[in-house]
């Protein structure tokens, strides 16, 4: 640096002087690299978040709604989240392919084993009621969504619908026996109301010492685990209520579109 200082300069005069004595200037940290992103020259900021006073989802929404819009106006940028937002974007549109796909199997099974196109929809219309248990368990847990919390949802809609399944089978098979539409809901939500608790405590009992595990390795799990846990309660409770109400709703509706006579339909 110091030989830069003593640089000789020629003067109009012919004189040689050094560079320090004709010149003032300054010196900063330049650009270590520069980068491009689709052939665009780019730069890169990143930033850790600290847990305790905000998270990625509210940062990332503040982000898109206000400060990114303004300096692309302000100074005519482009801009794009990637990384870490742009791995949970592709999860995202790749879940919702895989959860229509899965929710059309499903039907498909439930439609081949009931030989019915009306009963499997009152069993899948069970799933909305454990993803309202799920969504509640975050916020009691106060805990935000992540991916894994919707690998959660994909299981807990699997095990939702195994006991609905419990329910529905057992009422089938008894009504099949000439036992009224009224009667046999009621021996059907009592006689099978040991085998879904059974179902779910367990599963809930499995998953309650990873809900409080403080591990750094079980941090990433316990969203899915709070997601099936909370989901599983919330969803027992209702399927032994809602389902036998949906079910008398729909032996009324089918009797009724069938043209069957009034008498008929009181007596069942």
């Amino acid at each position: 640096m110091r030989s830069l200082f003593q640089l000789p300069i020629e003067l109009p005069n012919g004189k040689f002087v050094p560079l320090e004595s004709v010149a003032i200037w300054s010196s900063n940290q330049g650009f270590e690299a520069l980068r491009h992103f689709n052939g665009k020259l780019s730069v890169d900021v990143t930033a850790d978040v600290d847990p305790a006073v905000n998270n990625t989802t509210e940062i990332v929404s503040d982000l898109r709604a206000s400060t990114l819009p303004s300096l692309s106006s302000r100074y005519g940028i482009q801009y794009s989240l990637e990384g870490r937002s742009a791995s949970q974007r592709e999860t995202f549109d790749d879940m919702k392919i895989g959860a229509m796909i899965a929710l059309l199997l499903m039907y498909l099974v439930l439609a081949w084993v009931f030989s019915s196109y009306g009963w499997p929809i009152l069993v899948m219309l069970t799933i909305p009621l454990g993803l309202t248990g799920a969504v509640l368990g975050h916020w009691i847990m106060d805990m935000n969504m992540t991916v894994l919390s919707m690998f959660g949802f994909f299981g807990l809609s699997g095990i939702v619908v195994n006991d609905s399944i419990i329910l529905v089978i057992f009422y089938h098979q008894i009504h099949g026996k000439g036992i009224p539409v009224y009667k046999a809901l009621e021996e059907a939500a009592c006689q099978r109301l040991r085998a879904v608790l059974l179902t779910s405590l367990t599963t809930i009992a499995g998953l309650t010492p990873l809900l409080f595990e403080t591990s750094r390795q079980a941090q990433f799990l316990i969203p899915m685990a709070v997601s099936i846990a909370f989901g599983l309660a919330f969803a027992t409770v209702l399927i032994l209520l809602v389902i036998p109400a949906m079910l008398a709703i729909y032996e009324d509706v089918r009797l009724w579109l069938s043209n069957t006579p009034s008498s008929t339909i009181a007596e069942t």
